[in-house]
């Protein structure tokens, strides 16, 4: 009697389960503070990850409807906003610039402190995937936010747009020079003043004179107009750069059933990789762009390069014994980003790592 009632209660449960997932409908707001013509990746949130996720829960027959809302260009959250914003829950998936939160996001910097590596940004992806998936220090920054990494992602190559030629290292001594975040390192040694600024002020701080130039990567010069604001571009080769993630508030995360979160999951590691490629092509497209805005391109010479790179100071090393100092394994992901460049073929300019 005693098992006819717990196989009872026991079916009755199953059923309430069944019950209440049916037909539930979840509502999700996905938030950006760039608009998503700037970005390839940012643009496949909403032409590959949110389709994708409908498509699979759809395939997999899970009775769940998500209901999206998307908020790009700083409608709901302006880009040094996003990581706090997601936290808080003012929306629930957002595309987080890593590059704008050093402080916050420290381990998500390391490619931003070996500039001057490679332009492979699928090499640079895969070994950020290695450490996420490795070392428990990184996927715990998100931890700390209230929020998981869904994918992440890189862009083009970094190059120097600026109102004036640059043929020389020299060139840009006593200049105002705008960019972002762990970046601002770059110009160390240089002679050159760093602005902290943002992609969407890049055009109109130039056009205003607040800097003389920026450091951004070809693919957004299309859609954000650059090299109308600033002209002359020089191919630095700073490098291309691990710099978005995707991630997804822990408290909407956990109202989705099991399988739902697996999808979220398995679409955003697609997602960073989807946007790897996109990016592989989108920088030549920039490129192909400067004519229209009678824009000057200079690929700088390897000595000018090398002089560029040895001009600032060890901020790998600086950058992995701050780690160190707050327990976090900044000397191991330093050795393993150089390690899997050079076991990739790649002949940094610099080995930071060995100094």
């Amino acid at each position: 009697m005693i098992g006819k009632v717990l196989a009872a209660a026991a079916l009755m449960a199953g059923l309430m389960t069944t019950s209440a997932l049916a037909g539930q409908t979840i509502s999700l707001t996905v938030a950006a503070g760039q608009p998503p013509a700037a970005l390839p990746s940012l643009a496949l949130v909403g032409k590959y990850f949110i389709p994708e996720v409908n498509k699979r829960i759809k395939d997999a027959k899970i009775d769940v409807t998500i209901n999206w809302k998307e908020a790009y260009a700083g409608s709901l959250l302006k880009p040094y906003q996003m990581l706090d914003g997601i936290k808080d829950g003012l929306a629930d998936v957002g595309f987080v610039p890593t590059i704008f939160f050093p402080d916050k996001l420290p381990l998500e910097q390391i490619t931003l402190v070996a500039p001057f590596l490679t332009t492979d940004i699928e090499l640079l992806d895969r070994v950020m995937n290695r450490l996420h998936h490795t070392i428990p220090a990184f996927p715990a920054q998100y931890a700390k936010f209230n929020q998981l990494r869904l994918g992440g992602t890189g862009a083009d190559s970094f190059e120097l747009l600026t109102t004036f030629p640059v043929k020389k290292f020299e060139d840009i001594k006593g200049r105002k020079i705008g960019t972002a975040g762990a970046a601002l390192a770059w110009l160390r040694g240089t002679g050159a003043t760093p602005v902290q600024s943002n992609m969407m002020e890049y055009y109109n701080s130039t056009k205003n004179g607040v800097f003389d130039g920026f450091i951004v990567f070809p693919s957004a010069f299309p859609a954000m107009k650059y090299p109308e604001a600033a002209p002359y571009v020089t191919k630095v080769g700073f490098g291309a750069q691990y710099s978005v993630v995707l991630t997804m508030n822990k408290d909407s995360f956990n109202k989705l059933p099991p399988a739902v979160q697996k999808i979220f999951l398995d679409v955003g590691e697609q997602w960073g990789i989807r946007s790897d490629k996109a990016y592989m092509t989108a920088g030549e497209a920039g490129y192909k762009s400067l004519p229209k805005f009678h824009a000057h391109l200079y690929d700088f010479p390897e000595e000018e390069r090398k002089k560029w790179a040895f001009a600032m100071p060890n901020i790998a090393k600086e950058w992995a014994a701050s780690m160190e100092k707050q327990g976090l394994p900044g000397n191991q992901a330093l050795s393993a980003l150089m390690n899997e460049a050079r076991k990739d073929g790649i002949k940094p300019v610099r080995n930071w790592d060995r100094e």
